[in-house]
C-alpha cells in the first residue's frame, strides 16, 4: 500500500532538519483514492469537543436529542474555552472505540475503515516511519479520521502526554483541491506562541513531525466549500 517509489534516505535528511517532514504520494494512488471515498460516504463520524477540560464525543443520533438550550450552551462552553486558548472542535472516529464491523444506524460495512487502521500500525509502515525518523522504540500506531468542517478548529497545543509513549504525531491529508484561505492548516508556532509556518491540507501527503512541536489546527471558515478529510494520530512507543 505504501508507495514504493519513496525516498526514504531524502527524507530522513529533510526530517532531520527540524524533526518534521511531508511526505508526497504517501500510499499507492488507487488506495488513497478509495480511503477517500469511504471518509465521505462510510466512516461513523461523532462530533469530538472538550467541556471543562473533560473530553465528550457525540454521535449524530445523540446531537439530534438535544434541545436547542442544550445545544447553544454546548457551542458557548466551546467557545469560552477556544477563547482561552484550550480544546477543539471536530468530527472524529477513534479506532479505540471500534466495536461492530458494521454501522448499526446505516448499515455501512466497517471493515476496509478497521483494516486501514490495522495497516497504519502494521511492520511495513512503522519501518518506514522508523527509518525516516530514526526512531527505532516505536511500536504501533494511534488513529483515527477526522472531518473539520465550517467552524471546526484545534486550538494550539502540544501531544506529549506522560505515559502514552507518544513519540510521533501524523496526519495523512485526504481533502482534494483545499484552498488555503478555507482554514484548517496545520499550523506551527514557536514556544513564545509565534506562528512559524503552516502546511496546507494535500491529497495523499503524510505530515508527520515530534509531539515536541507546538502546533494548531486553523478555524475552518464559514465559506470552506467542503470538508478537511484526515487520518491522523500517533506513532507510539509503548514501555
Amino acid at each position: 500500500m505504501i508507495n514504493p517509489n519513496l525516498d526514504t534516505d531524502n527524507l530522513t535528511q529533510s526530517f532531520n532538519l527540524d524533526k518534521r517532514v511531508r511526505i508526497d504520494s504517501f500510499l499507492q494512488a488507487d488506495v488513497a483514492e478509495r480511503i477517500h471515498a469511504a471518509c465521505i460516504r462510510s466512516v461513523p463520524y461523532s462530533t469530538q469537543y472538550v467541556i471543562d477540560g473533560q473530553y465528550q464525543s457525540k454521535t449524530p443520533e445523540q446531537i439530534s436529542k438535544l434541545s436547542l438550550q442544550e445545544k447553544q450552551l454546548i457551542n458557548q462552553q466551546i467557545a469560552s474555552a477556544a477563547s482561552k486558548g484550550i480544546g477543539f472542535l471536530y468530527d472524529g472516529y477513534l479506532k479505540s472505540r471500534i466495536q461492530k464491523s458494521v454501522d448499526p444506524t446505516t448499515g455501512n460495512d466497517l471493515s476496509f475503515l478497521h483494516s486501514v487502521f490495522d495497516y497504519l500500525g502494521s511492520k511495513e509502515v512503522l519501518d518506514t516511519i522508523k527509518e525516516v525518523t530514526e526512531n527505532q522504540d516505536i511500536t504501533r500506531a494511534e488513529p483515527q479520521y477526522t472531518r473539520y468542517t465550517q467552524g471546526h478548529f484545534l486550538t494550539r497545543h502540544l501531544d506529549v502526554v506522560p505515559g502514552r509513549g507518544r513519540r510521533i504525531a501524523f496526519v495523512l491529508g485526504l481533502s482534494k483541491k483545499w484552498h488555503p484561505d478555507w482554514g484548517g492548516l496545520l499550523q506551527f508556532y514557536a514556544k513564545d506562541g509565534t506562528p512559524r509556518d503552516a502546511w496546507i491540507p494535500q491529497f495523499n501527503v503524510l505530515s508527520i513531525f515530534e509531539v515536541s512541536h507546538i502546533h494548531a489546527v486553523t478555524y475552518v471558515t464559514p465559506y470552506a466549500a467542503e470538508p478537511r478529510l484526515s487520518l491522523t494520530g500517533w506513532f507510539i512507543a509503548d514501555g
